[in-house]
């Protein structure tokens, strides 16, 4: 009876004592070579190879006046991608875009499947090539200051004749018009 006492104490000690996985941060792990290749005209399969598409982690701070999001891949290429985040919140759903794809970097935020925000003043996007990362902030302001977001995030290249896509919180998978979202992560 000792054993099981002392295990049920360590696991209450372990529960009251752990802060909560949703207080103003979350970070999730991707499988690595699980980037699909998806033909114009053909059959989708797995791009092992691919490192520059391939997402590793995915992770959002939620804190203070702004929501930073981030991605990490196994090799961040200088060009040649568009990074995605799906914000769900309380009203709406948002798409914020990290565009390297040619020419000028923009960054972007728009109301999903709706216009672009214009005037949103303090987002801004940048890649980080030492640590293979991707960041993007968006004032809370922007989208309406929600108590809490949920979060999914992709990486991708479209030409004429294929496009690279590794979503975040799918292992080996895909969703065609959105990403993935993961559970609630509270303002703090």
């Amino acid at each position: 009876m000792r054993p099981l006492t002392a295990l049920l104490a360590a696991l209450l000690t372990a529960v009251l004592t752990a802060a909560p996985a949703d207080a103003g941060r979350q970070t999730t792990t991707d499988a690595a070579r699980d980037v699909y290749r998806v033909p114009a005209s053909g059959t989708p399969a797995l791009a092992p190879a691919n490192r520059n598409h391939d997402i590793v982690r995915a992770g959002t701070v939620h804190r203070g006046r702004t929501s930073t999001l981030w991605l990490k891949v196994r090799s961040l290429p200088r060009t040649g991608y568009v990074a995605t985040w799906d914000v769900k919140t309380p009203n709406h759903r948002w798409a914020l875009h990290h565009d390297r794809r040619a020419g000028t970097v923009y960054t972007s935020l728009f109301l999903f499947h709706g216009p672009e925000v214009l005037d949103c003043s303090g987002l801004r996007g940048k890649a980080l090539p030492r640590q293979e990362r991707v960041v993007v902030t968006v004032p809370r302001a922007c989208i309406g200051r929600p108590r809490w977001i949920r979060f999914g995030a992709s990486m991708g290249r479209e030409t004429e004749q294929v496009h690279f896509i590794d979503d975040a919180r799918i292992d080996a998978g895909f969703r065609s018009d959105r990403c993935r979202l993961g559970p609630r992560v509270r303002h703090n």
